[in-house]
């Protein structure tokens, strides 16, 4: 090498070219950004304990805007050759300004400089997960409304169950991800705190305010413990977690959506423009789209278990191990994102096939459930009316005639649905498949959402503190 790596005081020999290929660090680019913004609040730290004059301040917050006005584009050109970014930065900073430079990292290690631009990129990278669900939600909601009383078979171990409202069953796949939203915005509120002026682990000597640097940022606080704030990651585990359970729920509706469009079901018919053909046999029509999200959800899955592979048994203290948590943390944040515009997509340009839906929700084997509750309601033990109700199916299917029949000929006071349409308006219980339980849940979700666009706005508030520090408005 032709320079010294900007630690290399103790050292007697320059680093090897293979090794700093092993131990750098290229996905830093997505961490650049934060890595500036942590500094400028550093450097406003440094001047308000007096350490650097606010000459110097001005000197090096300009430098920084300046670097990265120059390479915000394509922070790649300034990692090359480099080890991460935070040795890159402090290296053009410090050509840039041979007197100032070298003062920026005072009381600061890399140690707490990564923990902190990991926290902030989490943040940012939350929020745009969250907004894509979000899109998601509104888009099943849309499905929900357009498709209030359209009746349709559930399904139990696959086999048909009882009919429900397509609005219904979508609302299920609008509660999932609601408990996915809300499990990020948990996510998002505890790992926002500052692990600035922690340093390697002691924290520092200087009188450093943390509290100060912290607020800059948006943060909520600064850390309690200066050995946990630069070693933790359980932030960048939790917030893969969120991703993997996001991306399940993702997988769930993409399968459905493969199984749905199948000619076996016919419930469902994919755009063109989201669908692919074959290379072969040119009457296919592929939901390839579908087919890749429920992939994907295996890939993220895979991250968070090398992500616990990786923290598993460290000691307290930074370990370079942690260096290997950055790459999964930085692919499942996007990776869900792009998952949950895709998946809005397609049910957003879904064609329901609703009489199809409906004839087979009108099979009144699945009906067997009111007709045991009307035997209830006459006074039979539920046990001895299940038994009854089963032995007038197995009569329906043996003599090929509709289980209504069988009910009347044996109960003829009981009432038993004649059709999908009767049979769910029968559940009135609260969470059930009704029109009026609908309708309430209908009004829930708009509430959620209200409350999750409120939450939104309040956490980009805060975000908005690394804009300012950047120079932005």
């Amino acid at each position: 090498m032709s320079r010294k790596e900007l630690w290399s005081g103790r050292f007697r020999k320059q680093l090897d070219p293979g090794a700093l290929k092993f131990t750098s660090s290229p996905e830093d680019a997505l961490l650049f950004r934060y890595d500036i913004a942590g500094s400028i609040a550093h450097a406003m730290g440094l001047e308000r304990a007096g350490i650097i004059g606010p000459k110097e301040l001005k000197t090096l917050v300009g430098g920084l805007r300046n670097i990265y006005g120059r390479f915000s584009a394509d922070p790649e050109k300034i990692l090359s050759g480099e080890e991460d970014v935070h040795m890159a930065v402090e290296r053009k900073l410090t050509e840039m300004h041979p007197g100032s430079g070298p003062r920026l990292h005072t009381g600061r290690s890399r140690n707490d400089q990564v923990a902190l631009d990991l926290r902030l990129y989490s943040r940012e990278g939350i929020v745009r997960l969250l907004a894509s669900l979000m899109a998601l939600e509104k888009t099943i909601l849309s499905v929900c409304r357009k498709h209030i009383s359209a009746p349709l078979p559930s399904y139990t171990h696959l086999q048909r169950a009882q009919p429900v409202y397509l609005s219904h069953y979508y609302l299920a796949h609008f509660w999932r991800f609601m408990r996915d939203i809300q499990r990020l915005q948990r996510v998002f509120d505890a790992l926002n705190t500052s692990p600035l002026g922690a340093g390697a682990i002691a924290g520092s000597s200087l009188p450093l305010e943390p509290s100060f640097t912290s607020s800059l940022l948006g943060f909520s606080g600064p850390f309690d413990n200066s050995i946990d704030a630069s070693s933790d990651r359980d932030f960048c585990l939790d917030t893969v977690h969120a991703c993997v359970m996001a991306a399940l729920h993702l997988s769930a509706i993409a399968e459905e959506i493969v199984l749905w469009s199948t000619a076996e079901f016919g419930y469902v018919s994919l755009p063109d423009a989201l669908s692919t053909g074959s290379s072969l046999m040119p009457h296919k029509k592929n939901p390839d789209l579908a087919e890749l999200v429920r992939g994907k959800c295996g890939s993220v899955t895979g991250n968070f278990v090398s992500m616990v592979v990786s923290a598993k048994g460290l000691p307290l203290g930074y370990s370079r191990d942690l260096q290997e948590l950055k790459k999964p943390l930085f692919e499942s944040i996007e990776e869900v994102s792009s998952m949950a515009g895709t998946v809005s997509e397609m049910v957003s340009g879904i064609s329901f096939n609703t009489g199809r839906m409906a004839e087979n929700a009108s099979d009144q084997l699945s009906f067997s459930v009111e007709a045991v509750d009307g035997l209830v309601r006459s006074g039979m033990p539920f046990r001895e009316a299940h038994g009854a109700v089963g032995k007038a199916v197995a009569e329906s299917i043996e003599k090929g005639i509709s289980l209504g029949a069988v009910m009347r000929k044996s109960w003829p006071d009981i009432v038993f649905p004649e059709s999908a349409g009767e049979a769910i308006e029968m559940r009135l219980s609260h969470g059930g498949s009704s029109l009026a339980s609908v309708r309430k849940q209908i009004t829930a979700s708009s509430g959620e959402m209200a409350r999750a666009r409120k939450w939104m706005e309040s956490r980009s508030r805060l975000m908005a503190a690394v804009d300012l520090l950047l120079g932005g408005k």
